[in-house]
């Protein structure tokens, strides 16, 4: 029986769309659920997919050409199952012959997922393996749906402010689900992005678990592939800790948080590091009374210990209540419905009450890949490689979480571009201490490279420039005066790190980052024009404070 393929209902307001890429071939078998085509409408793109299993006998309209609703743009012919197997329609490609790759990926995170389509751009074959959605922690459970809920709070807290700016506003009323929709709004639309460069760059993309046998074969549950060059992607998981009442119903992770439906009362954070206090600031914006507990003396106790200090100046101030140099004992469920936290300090306890208890300590690396983990080596707990990516195993990549080099998504990605570069003979290689990392508490930190205390540790003569926001025009004009820019330099002027805490610290940190990957050192930068009224001023003068130049201040 043939079956006929039409153009599904388009987006609302839209009346025409047009073919951009067809997935499949005339004679090619396909299961109920593969991608056949994608139609762009608008801004946004239709995905066309099989309604049964079959053969695609004719596609009637080529790519390039416009469609409307209801036009038929293909003919499959329909077979019969003659089996009793059931048919996966999550798998976009299922067939189970052997076939064979130049490149397989076995993770589709932010590194996965990059170092697919750059090795497809180069000319190879490419299989992406992902049991999840594409674009990993990061996109789905990590730094685009908090950041996200961090705009909220940014935006929350300009309202706040509106009568300084002349403006009467009234902000009783806080409606968390539409944040919750916009936060989900955005990763959707973000994870088809990434659906849509998986396709167009003609990636197989497999949407089941993967193992990875000693052979170096790829096995799953549809069948095996072989490859020439294997890059492990499987990232990390929130790790289980060995806390009584840990598993307690009240009891949330990273993987948690983001999909909380209604905001509680009172929210207790195990953990002040980056993610902990990050969700501590946005959840007090929202208006939840919340506590962080650290066991070292510091929150982000890896941080510069002057930016770490200010940051928990900064959310004393705002009402979080912040205990250090504590440990967590165990979790009490309280017959109430909320939860005890029981903490130590001194050998004194405590008992903090919360409706939710968030624990943001701990990552494990996935490397649980299959047999040929028998054969890599480890560094700890890390997957080992060389400054190339390479493994011990002749064509055996690792990127991103799984080497514990820095958990960052944009590392991943680099590290991803970096091992596919090297499988086509290339010999790219990172400079670590150069890339720059964000913190987006309020105010936000941007940073890269050594603290003051590892700086002086190392290097025989240390020099600091320095520069407060507070000075700066743009900030007085926008209202944001918090915060300062502190850089780092050594005896012959190369900048050894940076550290930004206020206002656009995140993007300002970047063009210092960027400077220094160029080579450029402090004596250079220092002649750097910049515009004015900008934030950017501040790097400019704390450049100069390194040498004693800066203008606006005494």
């Amino acid at each position: 029986m043939n079956i006929e393929v039409k153009v599904p209902e388009l987006p609302t307001g839209e009346k025409k769309g047009r073919i951009i890429k067809w997935h499949v071939k005339e004679g090619e078998f396909v299961k109920k659920g593969t991608s056949l085509c994608d139609i762009a409408v608008g801004k946004a793109n239709v995905e066309v997919c099989a309604e049964s299993d079959g053969i695609v006998d004719k596609i009637i309209v080529s790519a390039g050409s416009t469609v409307k609703a209801g036009d038929v743009i293909s003919v499959i012919s329909q077979v019969e199952k003659t089996s009793n197997e059931p048919i996966s329609a999550n798998a976009f490609i299922a067939s189970t012959e052997m076939k064979e790759y130049d490149v397989a990926v076995i993770g589709g995170g932010p590194g996965g997922y990059v170092a697919a389509i750059k090795a497809a751009k180069m000319g190879a074959r490419v299989a992406l393996f992902e049991k999840d959605k594409l674009g990993g922690t990061c996109l789905n459970r990590g730094c685009i749906p908090t950041k996200a809920y961090a705009r909220v709070a940014e935006v929350y807290d300009t309202i706040e402010k509106a009568g300084e700016f002349g403006f009467d506003v009234d902000i009783s009323l806080f409606d968390y689900k539409k944040a919750v929709d916009r936060k989900n709004n955005i990763v959707k639309e973000l994870v088809d992005g990434i659906n849509m460069l998986v396709k167009s760059n003609g990636i197989d993309l497999y949407a089941v678990e993967a193992k990875i046998e000693k052979d170096k074969s790829v096995v799953f549950a549809e069948g095996k592939v072989k490859a020439k060059n294997i890059i492990i992607a499987t990232g990390s998981s929130p790790a289980d800790l060995p806390i009584e009442g840990i598993k307690s119903k009240n009891v949330i992770n990273s993987d948690d948080i983001l999909d909380i439906t209604s905001l509680p009362e009172s929210m207790c954070v195990i953990g002040g590091g980056v993610i902990g206090m990050e969700i501590a600031f946005i959840m007090h914006r929202f208006g939840v009374k919340v506590s962080v507990v650290e066991m070292m003396p510091n929150i982000l106790p890896f941080l510069d210990k002057e930016v770490s200090d200010f940051i928990e100046s900064e959310a004393r101030k705002a009402g979080i209540k912040v205990y250090t140099s504590c440990k967590v004992e165990r979790i009490m469920q309280e017959a109430g419905g909320g939860s005890i936290a029981v903490i130590s300090e001194n050998g004194e306890q405590r008992c903090i009450y919360a409706d939710k208890v968030f624990v943001s300590i701990g990552r494990k690396l996935n490397t649980d890949i299959g047999p040929i983990a028998e054969l890599l080596e480890f560094d700890g707990r890390a997957i080992k490689v060389d400054e190339h990516l390479r493994t011990n195993i002749d064509g055996v990549y690792a990127i991103g979480d799984v080497t514990n080099k820095m958990m960052l998504a944009h590392v991943a990605s680099a590290q991803g571009e970096a091992a596919v570069e090297n499988i086509f003979g290339g010999d790219a290689a990172l400079d670590y201490m150069k890339i720059p990392a964000a913190v987006f508490t309020e105010p936000e930190i941007g940073y890269f490279g050594y603290t003051e205390e590892e700086a002086r540790q190392k290097f025989d003569d240390v020099k600091i420039g320095k520069f407060y926001f507070a000075a700066n025009g743009r900030a007085k004009t926008c209202g944001e005066t918090k915060g300062f820019v502190k850089i780092i330099a050594d005896k012959d002027n190369r900048i050894v790190g940076a550290w930004v805490s206020g206002g656009d610290a995140s993007e300002l940190s970047q063009n210092i980052s960027v400077s220094c990957q160029c080579g450029v050192n402090a004596s250079e930068l220092k002649r750097a024009v910049y515009a004015h009224p900008t934030r950017s001023e501040t790097i400019m003068e704390a450049v100069k404070d390194i040498f004693k130049e800066s203008i606006h201040q005494l």
